[in-house]
């Protein structure tokens, strides 16, 4: 008796042993599929420079919900914002991963104030930035990316997975999930939950931003659409003159 238990403990400790490894093997091929359809992690990580221009999912009305622009270096965090709060043209330099100085122009005009419209365009960056890269937010340390299941939805075969932060990526939490073309590995749907409101985001349109990269530009709100965002530019650089941080 005690050595048929022992053998089926042992069982379904192999059990679990070789169904953890079949997830893991899914979950990473998975993870590879996502890198290819963007052009790849290494050509990802080698990028130092990126630029876009959005409009909608405003998050302050600080700003005008008009064309934004963003430049900004991966590895330093210096950014560079161009838009509009009201009618009065903005630009803000700042860096998004330190407290170091900033400078804020209004109408072309040094302003020392303005900590709202700081706030606002820096969260507005940290909302771009969850859409724009979220194929590539698999590579943070703090995500958990897990195969869910599989579904046939409009003709096509896709990967349902969760993904979700230990830590805040850019602001915030993620905790939601990403259907995946099993054909394409593109991310065609994105679902989480911001403050109680289910937000679903229809993905589409992956763009070539230079050197064999791609990434989404259209993310259309099934629920609302003050919600859809449009990237109408998006571009890498490996240069970019230093003034375009320093100076207006």
């Amino acid at each position: 008796m005690i050595m048929k238990t022992l053998s089926n403990i042992l069982l379904v400790f192999m059990l679990s042993i070789l169904c953890h490894g079949h997830v893991s093997a899914q979950d990473d091929s998975l993870n590879k599929q996502i890198w290819r359809s963007i052009g790849g992690q290494d050509k990802w990580d080698s990028l130092q420079y990126l630029a876009f221009s959005a409009k909608g999912n405003s998050v302050s009305e600080e700003l005008s919900n008009e064309d934004r622009k963003f430049l900004f270096n991966r590895t330093t965090g210096e950014c560079r914002f161009d838009g509009y709060s009201g009618s009065d043209q903005v630009t803000y330099l700042f860096n998004f991963r330190t407290n170091g100085t900033d400078k804020l122009f209004i109408g072309g005009n040094v302003s020392t104030d303005n900590q709202d419209i700081k706030k606002a365009i820096k969260n507005q960056l940290y909302a771009d930035l969850n859409l724009l890269l979220l194929p590539t937010l698999i590579e943070q340390k703090s995500i958990q990316f897990k195969n869910q299941e599989e579904r046939f939805i409009g003709g096509q075969k896709l990967t349902v997975a969760s993904i979700t932060s230990s830590n805040p990526i850019f602001g915030s939490k993620l905790d939601g999930l990403v259907y995946i073309d099993q054909n394409t590995g593109e991310i065609t749907r994105y679902e989480y939950t911001d403050k109680s409101e289910k937000i679903s985001y229809d993905v589409s349109k992956y763009k070539e931003i230079g050197d064999g990269i791609r990434l989404p530009s259209l993310f259309n709100a099934t629920s609302s659409d003050k919600k859809t965002c449009i990237f109408s530019s998006i571009s890498s650089f490996v240069q970019v003159e230093q003034k375009k941080f320093k100076e207006l």
